[in-house]
């Protein structure tokens, strides 16, 4: 039960990571071409709430092992683990509002990038399991650099030409929604180049839900047959158990028939 609270748990948390990555990269792009600070603000939130939840991951299921086995093992060889629980966004722009500071941004992107990456190498080590084999971590990849890189030239081509982008948020809302097929229709392209941005961005969108969905089935199949070859295995060794008990059992009786005949 533990074990599987344990997969649970990282799963989202690896989903939540990812999700942070991409709003940090989101937010990389914005700082060029201008964003609002509520929109970094909301963006250093969410790292705060991913960062607590790694903190609770690295203390239940990290500390407490190492502890247990007598080791610090972990901790020594995963120090960018520790260095992920430090919420360098929040504290660099909710604190001490460095908007003004592109080196430093870049450098804590950089920062917070590698770190996450190597908290995903261990929390998702269960996860990458099924997309690894159906290449679903190299899509996932993809999308989010289409994603990025899509609401950037969207918001570069559109904002001076069409209304209903005044902003930076608004390419990322128009990005965000095409790319999930929604569509609410808020939002519509003006130019040629921002039309072709918005047909990749709906068939990325549409490519990496089937692959979503294809990767589910094979877990779910894959998940399947394994419980099912354990259940044959279980039937097996009982099977084979009971044939020994049998073989004990015709033994006991041809050793009873020959003291019988003996006793006559």
């Amino acid at each position: 039960m533990k074990r599987h609270f344990q997969v649970i748990f990282e799963a989202l948390l690896s989903v939540l990571i990812i999700v942070d990555l991409l709003l940090m990269g989101l937010m990389i792009a914005g700082f060029t071409v201008g964003i609002m600070p509520s929109t970094v603000y909301n963006i250093s939130n969410y790292d705060v709430v991913v960062v607590i939840l790694i903190l609770i991951d690295f203390i239940v299921f990290r500390i407490r092992k190492d502890k247990l086995n007598g080791n610090w093992q972990f901790i020594r060889e995963n120090w960018a683990y520790i260095f992920s629980i430090i919420p360098l966004t929040f504290i660099c722009f909710n604190i001490f509002q460095l908007f003004g500071f592109i080196d430093v941004i870049w450098l804590i992107v950089f920062l917070r990038f590698y770190a996450f990456y190597k908290v995903l190498r261990i929390t998702g080590r269960e996860v990458r399991k099924y997309p690894s084999k159906t290449k679903l971590d190299y899509a996932t990849v993809i999308l989010l650099l289409v994603l990025v890189i899509g609401s950037f030239l969207f918001f570069i081509v559109e904002r001076s030409v069409n209304p209903e982008v005044p902003n930076y948020e608004s390419a990322m809302w128009y990005a965000i929604v095409s790319m999930t097929t929604v569509g609410y229709g808020d939002i519509v392209p003006v130019t040629g180049i921002g039309r072709v941005v918005g047909t990749i961005l709906i068939l990325t969108g549409m490519g990496y839900l089937s692959l979503v969905t294809a990767t589910l089935a094979y877990s779910f199949v894959d998940l399947f047959r394994k419980e099912s070859r354990k259940a044959a295995d279980r039937v097996e060794k009982r099977v084979i158990s009971y044939e020994e008990k049998m073989d004990e059992l015709i033994l006991k009786v041809d050793k009873l028939e020959e003291k019988i005949d003996k006793f006559e």
